[in-house]
């Protein structure tokens, strides 16, 4: 996949037929990790049918929502979500140092240049601004697993996926423009996976901030 076009139009296809979302309990985290001021507005870069959206709103969070997707956004305004963008993460459609707070739950392993991506949620945070960020680990416990009963690989069934280490995503955030303050795992909720070691989980979830407001 190496066109915004291709890449929206294989999405389009993907969410014609299904829709993606975490549990409610990684929505709870992302909200007490991020710690929005009460009534602040949350951008969500990449939110697909709007999970996220709609838990912030029901905590008191109104969310701008962008995804590349139109089949994304239309099932997101079914939902009665009205607040929504469509725009490539690596464009957004906002100007500098715009939002305190964003999230990225999922997404930027998918985008067509995931370093632009990261520049851009620097480039619109103000400063001290706080970005929550989840991405998958190539050493989770399942696929390392799943390596060894099959010799393949993590595969989420993408256009587009990506996987990395918890030491190599932070590299790329940073190298994007944002200062890291906090790394968290997530692991499906299943609670005795937290019982293996942290580089094993399932997905990590950074919490940053841009690098020039520290």
């Amino acid at each position: 996949m190496s066109s915004l076009g291709g890449l929206r139009e294989a999405y389009n296809a993907i969410y014609a037929r299904a829709e993606f979302g975490e549990r409610a309990a990684i929505y709870r985290k992302v909200l007490r990790w991020l710690q929005p001021e009460p009534g602040a507005a949350i951008l969500d870069v990449g939110c697909g049918t709007g999970p996220f959206a709609e838990f912030a709103a029901g905590h008191g969070h109104p969310v701008v929502g962008v995804d590349l997707a139109d089949n994304a956004l239309a099932k997101a305004r079914a939902k009665g979500l009205t607040k929504l963008a469509l725009a490539q993460g690596e464009r957004l459609p906002f100007a500098d140092d715009s939002w305190g707070w964003a999230v990225c739950l999922g997404n930027l392993e998918h985008f067509l240049d995931p370093l632009a991506g990261v520049r851009e949620l620097a480039r619109v945070l103000a400063p001290g601004g706080r970005v929550a960020i989840m991405l998958p680990n190539a050493y989770y416990s399942g696929d390392l697993w799943k390596v060894v009963r099959t010799g393949r690989g993590p595969d989420h069934h993408q256009a587009i996926d990506r996987f990395a280490t918890c030491a190599e995503w932070r590299d790329l955030l940073e190298a994007g423009g944002l200062a890291v303050q906090g790394v968290y795992r997530w692991d499906k909720g299943k609670w005795w996976k937290r019982l293996l070691p942290f580089n094993l989980a399932y997905h990590f979830v950074y919490v940053a901030t841009p690098a020039s407001g520290d």
